[in-house]
């Protein structure tokens, strides 16, 4: 009997409140896609902002403490730790009768600006602009594939592979310097783990890199929380404003079941399953466009190709969401029916 006058109470809602009850839903699916959108960012976004960091180069680095060189063995064990680890050579040589710096490295980084290849290996090298040395001349038996510029010590260094410069300076398993990129969620552990390993490197944060990824990963989040409890508060506002016009409206048949021995709490369970009903299939809807908003928007702020990433937790939080959002907006909406006075309402006022 229930169940069979909720269905009536609700088709009738449906029938002649059909342009609230639309704007109603509107607003929780708008609402549910931006909330997709936020939640997912918002779960992702450390990962990658420290993925886009690590092509800013190491947030870590290891140096000798009293000159020398650092082993390589450092390197190794920073890998084992999850890090990533490039080791450098910086030596020197004679070019076209003067002395220039030499730095082996094992790869190009993403950051330089290279004209030409970047390519480095045995027999291919990179000279930086300062030098003035042109793509295509042979320099120390190597063929100058690109000019690197840096606006750093690369620019006034000849780059080649790291064992050609260990094999000009003489050294072998061991560098000049070791520059670690390291998850940053676990940066201070590794330091401290490889400092009480390797007791005669110094091993030392760069801030320029460490500090900045952390404050742009906490700001970001912190941006996003706010965003997100906006939309929902002006969300909670629009549905709210729908379903007190909606009790406005249909004063007449609250004052009448009311007169017929209605509670009000039963009265008010009413509309707030009719907004339950509209939480959930605005869920649906707004999830599945929110997965493609987001990734949309991934692509466009951090490259890549365009992936949709589906989540269950975010399909659930946003439903728990939007449920809170609806039953808030409901329950503020319906404290207009314990004014509604019966004997007012048959009389025809």
């Amino acid at each position: 009997m229930r169940s069979a006058f909720f269905l009536r109470f609700s088709l009738s809602a449906l029938r002649y409140r059909r342009q609230r009850l639309l704007l109603a839903f509107g607003a929780l699916a708008v609402a549910a896609a931006l909330a997709t959108v936020l939640f997912g960012i918002y779960a992702s976004v450390e990962q990658r902002i420290r993925e886009e960091f690590r092509a800013y180069g190491a947030n870590l680095v290891a140096k000798p403490v009293n000159g020398g060189t650092v082993p390589l063995a450092l390197a190794d064990a920073a890998k084992r730790e999850g890090a990533e680890a490039r080791p450098v050579l910086v030596t020197s040589a004679q070019v076209g009768g003067r002395a220039v710096a030499v730095a082996g490295v094992t790869a190009a980084y993403s950051y330089w600006h290279v004209k030409g290849s970047g390519e480095i290996a045995p027999g291919k090298c990179l000279a930086g602009e300062s030098l003035g040395i042109a793509v295509g001349a042979k320099v120390l038996d190597c063929q100058v594939t690109g000019v690197v510029s840096t606006g750093g010590p690369e620019d006034r260094e000849l780059i080649v592979d790291f064992g050609t410069a260990a094999s000009l300076a003489g050294i072998h398993d061991a560098a000049s310097a070791i520059e670690i990129q390291a998850p940053g969620e676990r940066l201070d552990a590794i330091r401290a783990k490889l400092a009480a390993q390797f007791p005669g490197a110094d091993i030392q944060p760069v801030r320029a890199v460490s500090g900045t990824e952390s404050n742009v990963v906490v700001k970001m989040r912190a941006a996003l929380a706010l965003l997100t409890l906006l939309i929902l508060a002006i969300t909670t506002l629009c549905v709210t404003s729908n379903f007190s016009e909606m009790v406005i409206d249909r004063a007449k048949e609250i004052g009448i079941m009311k007169a017929l021995g209605g509670a009000e709490r039963r009265i008010a369970a009413f509309f707030l399953s009719e907004s339950a009903t509209l939480a959930v299939g605005a869920t649906a809807i707004g999830y599945v466009a929110g997965v493609f908003a987001a990734a949309g928007i991934g692509r466009e702020i951090f490259g890549g190709a365009f992936h949709v990433q589906l989540d269950w937790r975010v399909l659930l939080g946003v439903g728990a969401v939007m449920l809170v959002v609806a039953a808030a907006a409901t329950v503020m909406a319906t404290a207009r029916i314990w004014n509604i006075q019966p004997a007012v309402i048959l009389r025809g006022e």
